[in-house]
């Protein structure tokens, strides 16, 4: 009785760091966006903290699945945050194409971060290094679109810069930092490839 007890009571600790961060991760990158100035909005409009987020909520779950699962809710939940503050604050919601495109990144990113937060608090240091290499990638891919094609050369350094300092910031020992960086340089390959689809499903979805 008691373990099932402790269980449950697990199960809603890990439910509510769900809801808290993706909820406030959402409202937060809203007001941030009528915030920051010009150009550094963008860093409000951007995935790769999205993703971090759900990374970090993944890597208080107690296995692989649960942070998988905890990845996806941590993003759906923070799309649930952002359109209920357009509509606090604005009195409309989103489109039914940007609602799609950012739907398919919680159900696409979520599990990958989460179950890479996941291996980056308990795996094995390949495993560590892997997962530090995927979150260098993404930063350092954005900070490239947003460098070239968005034209915003100081936003996109800020996030290349956000991104090198990934390994320094989160590995644990030198050997870590060194591999995450030998990691991220495949990672990075996979990361444009990504944000190449991800246009490209932007451009889709805002036909819808």
């Amino acid at each position: 009785m008691g373990a099932s007890v402790s269980r449950a009571g697990g199960a809603w600790r890990q439910a509510g760091v769900v809801a808290v961060a993706g909820l406030a991760t959402g409202v937060l990158t809203q007001l941030g966006q009528g915030v920051l100035p010009e150009g550094w909005s963008q860093a409000a409009n951007a995935i790769s903290p999205w993703l971090l987020v759900a990374f970090l909520v993944g890597s208080t779950m107690p296995s692989m699945p649960r942070a998988a699962a905890a990845g996806i809710g941590t993003l759906a939940l923070a799309l649930v945050g952002y359109v209920a503050m357009i509509l606090l604050r604005y009195g409309y919601g989103m489109s039914t194409g940007s609602l799609v495109f950012w739907g398919l990144g919680a159900v696409v990113g979520g599990p990958v971060f989460g179950a890479a937060g996941r291996a980056w608090r308990a795996g094995s240091q390949r495993q560590r290094a892997a997962a530090l290499g995927l979150l260098v990638a993404v930063a350092v891919a954005e900070g490239i679109y947003n460098a070239v094609v968005l034209e915003h050369p100081a936003v996109g350094a800020g996030f290349v810069v956000a991104g090198l300092l990934v390994p320094l910031v989160l590995g644990r020992s030198r050997e870590d930092r060194t591999w995450a960086y030998v990691a991220a340089i495949p990672a990075l390959g996979l990361g444009a490839l990504g944000y190449l689809a991800f246009t490209w499903l932007y451009g889709l979805s805002a036909g819808i």
